[in-house]
């Protein structure tokens, strides 16, 4: 599943194939979320930008945050799919948009994640959250790499900020 692409209509849709009562195990590059975790909210979110070009764009998106548990067992499958449907029909758009994960280690620090892989194991269902990182949205419609980096993804110097921050 693309992770910038998912949908929670995406998502629930794919967790439909699994068993319900089995462990829905939210895993990070750091390590997995605390069994007995909680989903605080879903939110569907209108934003309004300008960029450092200042170019203006609009765009929805969904955030699913999570606080960490510390003890007790990972929610099941159906539990989630549960919840994520009563919100999708609660709040109008929620399951259209890009969904992102808000999430922070021991609730300090909070990351943003985007929905990757879904793997089946002995110990439940291991859905993998990716980082998201910062980008310059100019820098990368052009493809002049990310400002403020040494080197870009094929190795070369990276342009100044100047070279993407002008509007054009």
């Amino acid at each position: 599943m693309p992770s910038t692409d998912t949908t929670l209509h995406a998502l629930t849709t794919e967790l439909d194939q699994a068993a319900p009562d089995q462990p829905l195990i939210f895993a990070t590059d750091d390590g997995d979320i605390g069994p007995g975790y909680h989903v605080t909210e879903l939110k569907h979110l209108a934003v309004h930008s300008i960029d450092c070009g200042g170019r203006r764009s609009s765009w929805d998106e969904a955030q699913l945050q999570l606080l960490d548990g510390r003890n007790g067992t990972h929610m099941s499958v159906g539990k989630f799919v549960t919840i994520a449907r009563r919100s999708m029909a609660a709040v109008d758009g929620l399951g259209d948009v890009p969904l992102s994960v808000e999430y922070a280690p021991q609730n300090q620090g909070l990351h943003r994640y985007h929905i990757g892989t879904a793997i089946a194991g002995s110990d439940g269902l291991r859905l993998s959250l990716v980082p998201d990182a910062a980008l310059c949205k100019p820098a990368s419609k052009w493809g002049l790499g990310q400002p403020f980096q040494a080197k870009n993804k094929a190795g070369q110097k990276a342009r100044p900020a100047s070279d993407c921050c002008a509007p054009r």
